[in-house]
């Protein structure tokens, strides 16, 4: 009996030390736990799309329904834990330096077309077809202000290539 309480006393210790240190939380409406730390990218909420915008390619009036990022907390979660974009939506982020841009796939679930254009809007570098989730960096090699991801093949399929210009 006194093996079955001190096990007992150990389990509620322990249980009791994930819960303070903040490891092991409880839903307001569940009884399962929930890991703080998960790596489970299943738990994070899909942001929806909002509307801020259309953009056009200039040479083909190719429109694009478009998600401006001009912030930091923006730029930094860019497309991140969407699970889809329909074809014709694409973000444009507004960079602070008109500099070369270095970009990463990290938690995003789809693969995508990143281009980046220079202060005159026009595309100085495409990197088609983007792997889903990868860190490695995704570079302009020249300088860029904005950059614009659609879903990967969309140049191809659009015939957008380096040079083409846009206005949003």
């Amino acid at each position: 009996m006194k093996k079955i309480v001190a096990i007992i006393l150990v389990i509620i210790l322990l249980f009791g030390g994930l819960i303070s240190t903040g490891i092991l939380n409880f839903s307001k409406n569940s009884t399962e736990p929930i890991v703080e730390n998960s790596t489970d990218k299943s738990a994070v909420e899909e942001p929806q799309f909002k509307k801020e915008g259309e953009l056009t390619f200039l040479k083909n009036q190719q429109k694009l329904t478009i998600e401006i990022a001009d912030n930091d907390a923006e730029t930094a979660q860019g497309l991140m834990y969407r699970r889809s974009m329909p074809d014709s939506c694409g973000m444009v982020f507004i960079m602070p330096d008109y500099e070369p841009q270095k970009f990463w796939m990290k938690n995003t679930y789809i693969p995508l077309d990143i281009l980046f254009l220079d202060e005159s809007k026009k595309i100085v570098t495409i990197q088609a077809n983007t792997t889903p989730f990868s860190e490695a960096g995704v570079e302009s090699y020249d300088k860029a202000k904005f950059v614009l991801e659609v879903n990967a093949g969309y140049c191809k399929r659009k015939g957008i290539e380096k040079g083409d210009v846009v206005k949003w």
